[in-house]
């Protein structure tokens, strides 16, 4: 791969792009920590934090100064020697994960904003989020951004943090390696490009023998199925990304079998998961969360966008009595663009005005509550 073959190191970054790239600053800084080493990092939300404790840890004990800021309404519990910081929900800080590392001879840096955005094709939603950013190992960008930060938060910053950060800027007084720098982030790119590139060979591989073996997914419709919805999330915090949610409830379902047959209540139910195929972009999601009830999941849509989408799935769901085997059901459906995490299913039934679901007997459905995936599950995607 020639130099100008090189992905672009600023724009559109995958969070699996900014995941190594990040890992290499960090392990770049704990290589040559020394006590003129200062860190700062912003990771939105505690939880993206916590998978990175240990690494942060020993970061603040080789370092002059470790601050890390993330939303939060009380003091979390951070390592010792890390300073926290708090932000607010509506400051432009919360929607950014960086981290800058600096020294006298060292600089890395990592800045991205979250673009509550979402790649069109990926097995989980937190890995397929985008932020518009840039990462490399160049000192003079990493004292830049140390500057900004250390600015943009102010009084936030203890006077001992404060002073730290001080005695590291002003230490950094030599020129740039600035040929060796160009040549580490050109090797950095190489390895950020093809682990990214296996990473994807891998999860599109995993997809295709889940799906050929029909794990997580409804047997009857080919949807995916509830216990799949927490591995898709992954580890997605709470008030991140946005996501539209149109549940789609078929009453008639329940006794649709007893009614008129086997055949005529399998034809019926994929005549209604080819309608939320038909609404279903490649970022999407759709499940079925029980006998009676579906679940359309859209990720970086507004509210009038899944309201619109709602109305049509209602609409072409009561159709159905037009097509073949030519029995109506009825529809009912709710929608909503939520940020919480596990998703309001209590919530959108509720709207409903009709009582939980009804379960799928013989055919070991889950209707609630979201099965919580542990970590190791999701950490190749995340």
């Amino acid at each position: 791969m020639t130099h100008d073959e090189l992905p672009p190191r600023t724009g559109t970054l995958t969070k699996r792009a900014l995941v190594l790239a990040s890992h290499a600053v960090e392990r770049a800084a704990l290589a040559a920590a020394d006590d003129g080493l200062l860190v700062i990092a912003l990771f939105q939300r505690l939880p993206y934090f916590e998978r990175e404790r240990r690494v942060y840890a020993e970061l603040a004990r080789h370092s002059a100064c470790t601050v890390v800021g993330m939303v939060d309404r009380t003091r979390p519990d951070l390592p010792v020697g890390v300073t926290p910081v708090l932000l607010r929900e509506d400051e432009d800080l919360a929607h950014e994960w960086s981290v800058i590392a600096l020294s006298p001879t060292f600089g890395a840096s990592v800045v991205a904003r979250d673009l509550e955005r979402v790649e069109t094709r990926s097995t989980s939603l937190e890995a397929a989020r985008l932020f518009q950013g840039r990462w490399g190992f160049r000192r003079d960008e990493a004292y830049a951004e140390a500057v900004r930060l250390r600015d943009t938060l102010g009084d936030r910053l203890p006077p001992s943090a404060r002073n730290a950060i001080e005695r590291v800027l002003d230490s950094v007084v030599d020129d740039p390696a600035t040929a060796v720098e160009q040549r580490a982030e050109a090797a950095l790119r190489h390895l950020v490009t093809r682990l990214e590139h296996q990473r994807r060979r891998y999860l599109d591989l995993r997809e295709k023998v889940d799906a050929d073996r029909g794990f997580g997914r409804d047997p009857w419709t080919g949807l995916h199925s509830l216990s799949s919805l927490g591995t898709w999330l992954g580890v997605t915090a709470p008030d991140t990304l946005p996501l539209g949610l149109a549940l789609v409830r078929v009453p008639d379902l329940a006794s649709l079998e007893a009614r008129h047959g086997a055949r005529t209540s399998m034809h019926t139910e994929n005549n209604i998961a080819d309608v939320l195929r038909r609404e279903q972009r490649q970022q999407d999601r759709a499940f079925r969360i029980s006998k009676t009830e579906f679940l359309l999941a859209q990720p970086g849509v507004d509210a009038a966008a899944i309201e619109a989408i709602g109305r049509r799935l209602g609409e072409r769901v009561r159709g159905l009595g037009a097509c073949y085997p030519f029995v109506g059901v009825c529809a009912e459906v709710a929608t909503t663009i939520s940020r919480t995490r596990p998703l309001p299913l209590e919530e959108l039934r509720s709207r409903l005005g009709a009582p939980n679901a009804v379960p799928m007997d013989d055919r070991s459905w889950e209707t609630a509550p979201i099965p919580v995936v542990r970590a190791a599950t999701v950490a190749a995607e995340d």
